[in-house]
């Protein structure tokens, strides 16, 4: 209880101080120094301080602040206490050491980022990283001027610059007017940076298709936890992530869901925003801006938008000046441990391989996560986050073809769109306005799905018999066909991660990429249409193969090669007659071994085929069981008998 009572008697308002006046913001910041100094916060304790602001260090408040705080520990009426900026002027600073070594007493203020030399760490005896406000703070300055603790207000305490909580919460205006004002004439932010103190939308353990991407952030969210206990440094955080990916994926619903996991602010920044702020320096000062609105807030998640709009430095043209300075002001942004002390930059792009290589090192953004378009769990999941709608297994499969390909967001638009129909119709929203907006779609008749059956189970017999990687599975994906057309079956292989292939292993890949055609050549005479046209079709990838042969490996006629990029092939094929023969020759032969295969393994075709057809999807060891029961067994002339062989 005594313990107690002598806290109150330090506090400034235990007793009334002419000056400085005890407004708000004043005993907000405070609060701040009385946390950051609770050790010496005693009667008649002598120290040096340096106080390293990590927000905007505003002197007026923060100089009031600290002179209550002085005074606190002081009884004596004249004390005047030593309060000063840690300036990098060395005259000015050997002034203000010699006033603050006669005192025995001083608190000096840096401000965020600063670089203290080894004279402050020699004079100090402590320097202390001053974090932002906090919720517990700002709550308990409302009490204490005896307004009530809202939500917005607390909010307003938070994301006001000391600038214009000083000028609202003057001496002479009463607190409620004060916050009344703030209310009416809320901050105006600049463009290239948003603040979502708590970010809306799903949670990581909400979000779905993400991958490893979602174990890094749950992984991140328990580090930030530790960190914010004490338990860990700052070293030991995540703090640089690149997240690529097609648009549409998701990425920056990641980074809102990241930061609500977390429990901590988001903030936005476009690198096109910064861009449109104009000149180089005006451009700079607007990324800074986002660094520095983050580090207000830390510990916090930046997010930046667009980053391989960057490009990379190696880049000449008439602008590589200017991208030079930009970049090298984002690397300077992005390094070192007092720099961005509790600040994680989410970075998204599109397309990775544009962005500088520098901006991509251990320590920026050394991790990278690839984000691909959802997949039919994903979709499905993503479909009962947006509407709470299960759908019926009769749409399911609908819902599954009908959407491949899409994004989040269109799926997100779909849902919105469906809930729109349900309204116009004064209906309740419900599965069948989902299905009555996706595309439509026809049930396949028997004798199509038989000849799909049989192109993917002769893909399958000829990877088993020339030892193509592992079969996984064989699939009819959906017994539906859109009107504009959807894969209806699939093979799927593992293929070994390292591995040196040979003219051989190339020439396999040919004839299991043609066993396809080959089976339906086999059972109904000829293949049909879908073998050729677009460029992931059977006979468009095995015409690149052999031509990377022939002309791009130096494993064809000659040792020659040519450059390999597909563009440059495509030109030799069409402008070298022997090559197309070439290639042509070796196509034409692999494509006589997979129907000879095929032939020979009749018998486990129909039956492979035959089964997908009922249960849609088999695998691969199911697929090698009928393989295996089917071989016919041969007689080996070696072991004739004496006699048949005189």
């Amino acid at each position: 209880m005594t313990r107690r009572s002598d806290k109150k008697i330090r506090g400034p308002w235990a007793r009334p101080i002419a000056n400085p006046p005890l407004t708000l913001p004043v005993f907000l910041a405070y609060c701040q120094i009385a946390a950051a100094l609770r050790p010496w916060n005693r009667p008649r304790s002598k120290f040096i301080a340096i106080l390293q602001i990590q927000e905007d260090c505003y002197l007026p408040i923060y100089s009031q602040a600290a002179e209550i705080f002085l005074m606190g520990t002081w009884d004596r009426r004249d004390y005047s206490p030593c309060i000063r900026f840690w300036d990098d002027l060395a005259r000015v600073r050997q002034r203000d050491q010699i006033e603050a070594l006669e005192k025995q007493q001083a608190i000096f203020f840096a401000e965020p980022g600063q670089q203290l030399d080894t004279e402050a760490w020699l004079l100090a005896d402590v320097v202390v990283s001053v974090p932002p406000r906090t919720r517990r703070q700002a709550e308990a300055a409302l009490r204490r001027f005896g307004m009530p603790v809202t939500e917005r207000d607390v909010g307003i305490l938070l994301s006001e610059t000391w600038s214009r909580l000083d000028q609202a919460f003057q001496s002479r205006r009463q607190p409620t007017l004060a916050i009344e004002r703030l209310r009416q004439h809320r901050r105006i932010t600049d463009t290239s940076t948003s603040i979502y103190e708590e970010p809306e939308g799903p949670t990581l353990d909400e979000m779905h298709g993400f991958g490893p991407l979602l174990e890094w952030g749950r992984d991140l969210a328990l580090d930030l936890a530790d960190y914010k206990a004490g338990r860990i440094q700052w070293e030991e955080v995540d703090s640089g992530v690149l997240i690529s990916g097609p648009p549409g994926t998701g990425k920056t619903m990641f980074a809102g869901a990241l930061a609500k996991t977390c429990g901590v602010p988001l903030i936005y920044g476009s690198v096109s925003a910064w861009q449109s702020a104009g000149a180089l320096d005006e451009h700079l000062k607007a990324m800074r801006a986002s660094f520095d609105e983050a580090k207000a807030k830390a510990p916090s998640i930046l997010f930046v938008d667009e980053v391989d709009t960057f490009g990379d430095r190696s880049e000449r043209d008439r602008s590589r000046g200017y991208l030079r300075g930009v970049i090298a002001g984002f690397l300077e942004l992005l390094d070192g441990f007092n720099r961005r002390k509790g600040v994680i930059v989410v970075s998204a792009c599109n397309n990775p391989q544009q962005l500088d290589p520098a901006i991509r090192r251990p320590g920026r953004l050394g991790q990278h996560f690839e984000v691909s378009l959802p997949d039919d769990h994903a979709r499905r999941s993503i479909l009962k986050y947006h509407s709470g709608i299960d759908l019926d297994p009769n749409h399911v499969e609908q819902f599954t073809v009908a959407t491949e390909g899409f994004s989040g967001v269109e799926i997100e638009q779909l849902v919105r769109s469906a809930k729109r129909s349900a309204r116009r119709r004064r209906e309740d929203f419900a599965a069948t306005h989902i299905v009555g907006e996706l595309r439509p779609a026809s049930e396949l008749p028997p004798e199509y799905l038989h000849s799909v059956a049989v192109h993917e189970a002769g893909h399958a017999i000829v990877a088993i018999e020339v030892g193509f990687g592992e079969l996984v599975s064989v699939k009819l994906a959906s017994h539906i066909m859109l009107g504009n057309g959807n894969q209806v079956g699939g093979t799927t292989y593992a293929m070994p991660r390292h591995v040196r292939r040979t003219r051989t292993a190339y020439l396999d890949d040919i004839a299991v990429t043609l066993g396809g055609i080959a089976a339906e050549t086999v059972v109904f005479e000829a293949f049909f249409d879908g073998a050729a046209g677009s460029h992931h079709a059977d006979l468009n990838a095995v015409t690149r193969t052999a031509t990377l042969l022939e002309a791009g490996l130096g494993m064809g006629h000659t040792l020659v090669v040519s450059d390999n990029a597909p563009s440059r092939l495509e030109y030799l094929r069409a402008n070298d007659p022997e090559l197309r023969r070439r290639v042509h020759d070796i196509i034409a032969n692999e494509f006589e071994r997979a129907k000879d295969i095929i032939r020979n393994r009749r018998a486990a075709l129909d039956e492979i085929a035959g089964r997908l057809i009922q249960a849609k999807s088999l695998s691969g060891d199911d697929v090698r069981e009928i393989v295996e029961r089917h071989r016919r067994p041969t007689v080996s002339l070696a072991k004739l008998p004496r006699s048949i062989g005189a």
